[in-house]
């Protein structure tokens, strides 16, 4: 058996793979696959012609095509297989661009990569971005940001590539008149870290119906799905959230996803860039102490999501169902498509 928690793939400095795992066997042979179609592993076909053998629990492997994304199949020589892929897509014009896949449900199965993306605005792309998006067979894409954000920033793959767009706004912060400030360029929050917290768990109270319309159109045939906002945090992040939940990934897997974001984006950059653009409601330089809590993620807030649904629903079962509008027979349309 192979430890999940420690299987991962990154990109070297050099743009090759770097695949590490773990087996509960210490020192056994492990055979190493490369596709760029996840489906011939999830089919449980021929894996082809393994790229090497190894009793190590490493292995750097050269990049055969950039403009291609790959995926890794392990199989033990017990038998055992684990299939991987980058968490975060090697993208020049999105810091934030995720795959889903690989996280572990709590009976036992495993969210499919290729499957399932989160990002942040996709304005920014370069054209060899675009291209390598283009070749993920994304067919759904789900905007939550407002139609001002939309309009000045519009999603676009090329004209080559026309996935369904949606358009879903969620106006976070919509109780303070948050974005009315921000378009102003004002940031008029004195605690910024309980405001984070209220603004998630409005995404609760105001803004299920534009989540419930992602599920309604993931449904509606075999979707590859791309969910974004402006920063891919915390608008994408309680969407995210919502689908790792639904197909049965523990909060505290949740919680980690969340976090990554931290990783990805440039948060002392953008605390540079913003504390020179925007202002509180004295007419004086927002300060950090106000930006940090607002530009990073900590776990409180989308646990604040979770509490809140605890609050309002009898069971996780009440709220999918009257919320967002999932019966057993949907989410288990959802599992056998999205699962293995």
């Amino acid at each position: 058996m192979f430890d999940l928690t420690a299987c991962h793939v990154e990109r070297t400095h050099d743009h090759k793979y770097l695949i590490r795992w773990r087996s509960f066997h210490a020192g056994q042979k492990v055979a190493v696959y490369m596709s760029d179609n996840p489906d011939q592993y999830y089919s449980g076909g021929d894996p082809g012609t393994p790229l090497l053998h190894t009793s190590g629990e490493e292995a750097v492997i050269d990049n055969p095509d950039e403009a291609v994304r790959h995926y890794f199949y392990l199989e033990s020589e017990h038998g055992e297989g684990v299939i991987l892929a980058e968490r975060k897509l090697s993208l020049q014009g999105t810091p934030n661009f995720r795959d889903l896949g690989g996280y572990e449900t709590e009976d036992g199965r495993r969210l499919k990569w290729g499957k399932l993306y989160r990002s942040s605005k996709l304005s920014s792309l370069t054209d060899i971005d675009m291209h390598y998006v283009r070749r993920l067979g994304v067919t759904l894409i789900c905007d939550f940001r407002q139609v001002m954000e939309q309009e000045l920033e519009p999603t676009s793959l090329g004209e080559q590539h026309t996935p369904l767009l949606a358009s879903l706004p969620v106006a976070p912060g919509s109780s303070h008149n948050f974005i009315e400030n921000l378009h102003n360029g004002i940031i008029a929050v004195s605690d910024a870290a309980g405001f984070m917290e209220e603004m998630n768990r409005d995404f609760v109270i105001s803004q299920l119906p534009q989540y419930a319309e992602m599920f309604r159109l993931l449904l509606a045939g075999d979707q590859q799905l791309l969910i974004h906002c402006a920063s891919g945090k915390d608008r994408t992040g309680f969407g995210a959230a919502l689908i790792l939940d639904v197909l049965g990934v523990s909060e505290d897997a949740i919680t980690d996803d969340y976090l990554l974001t931290n990783k990805y984006l440039p948060v002392e950059q953008e605390i540079e860039r913003l504390s020179g653009q925007f202002s509180d409601h004295t007419g004086e330089a927002v300060s950090e102490d106000i930006l940090r809590p607002m530009l990073e993620l900590r776990p409180e807030y989308i646990r604040a999501c979770f509490e809140e649904i605890r609050k309002r629903y009898e069971s996780k079962q009440h709220f999918f169902e009257s919320a967002l509008d999932l019966d057993d027979f949907r989410i288990e349309q959802l599992k056998d498509r999205y699962l293995h």
